[in-house]
């Protein structure tokens, strides 16, 4: 079997020469490079089986170099690896095609595990591509109005929650997150199903559950402006979120 060319593309010196001393181990051969104007350059030069990418560099960005690489280097697979994530930054980059994303500090034996399970994928197709695109434009598509306990309402088209002529924006993520979890009250929904309900990927319940907490955080906060509102949505330790059973019977259709 042919050995697996891996690029890593890190700005922190020792994070990008410990990474390739590991990947070098475990048999990879391996290239590291600084900066994200030279990893376009290293793909150029060479085709790559995989590129382990981080998210925040100076000059040109780690989403930037993913949307070119997969652009003009589709047979490449791109796990994103990065210190600086949250819900809405891992969305972006599976939305631009990455095969997973990891939040440092990350284990070897999970790195390794990661580069395993994505080089046993085939690169994304055309048709697989388009298939991503088609679920999140039908998130995209839907407009409605949800009822929420205290008079509140969810407003889908406009992004925000309305009560008593107060107005509380939300993010996408946190938009779809509360979507997901006020269309099943007083259910128990995995972190891993709210991942891929608003994504429609798949992620490790470790990694689901990472990159949920601080979104859980600050929808919580937001909500905690309506009497009651910051315990609408409970926590259910090592499975998932629940949205209040006992309030379900508040809502409305």
């Amino acid at each position: 079997m042919a050995e697996k060319r891996i690029l890593v593309v890190d700005d922190e010196e020792v994070a990008r020469l410990t990474l390739s001393q590991i990947l070098r181990l475990e048999g990879y051969a391996v290239r590291s490079v600084g900066g994200g104007e030279a990893a376009l350059s290293a793909l150029k030069e060479h085709e790559y089986d995989l590129m382990i990418l981080d998210l925040k560099m100076p000059g040109m960005g780690g989403m930037e170099v993913l949307q070119k690489a997969v652009r003009d280097h589709p047979q490449v697979r791109v796990v994103v690896l990065t210190a600086y994530g949250s819900m809405d930054t891992a969305i972006e980059a599976l939305r631009n095609h990455a095969h997973d994303y990891l939040l440092k500090p990350a284990m070897p034996r999970q790195i390794m595990e990661v580069v395993a399970r994505v080089l046993s994928e085939p690169p994304r197709s055309a048709a697989r591509l388009e298939e991503n695109e088609a679920l999140f434009g039908g998130l995209r598509e839907r407009a409605r109005f949800i009822q929420l306990p205290s008079s509140a309402v969810l407003d889908w088209n406009r992004r925000m929650i309305t009560w008593q002529e107060r107005m509380i924006l939300l993010t996408p993520t946190e938009l779809r997150v509360l979507e997901i979890l006020c269309q099943s009250p007083g259910q128990v929904i995995s972190h891993q199903d709210i991942i891929f309900g608003v994504q429609g990927y798949e992620l490790g319940s470790e990694e689901a559950a990472n990159i949920l907490r601080p979104v859980m955080s600050r929808l919580r906060q937001k909500l905690s402006i309506i009497p009651g509102g910051k315990n609408w949505i409970l926590t259910t330790r090592g499975t998932g979120y629940v949205f209040d059973g006992e309030l379900a019977e508040n809502l409305g259709s």
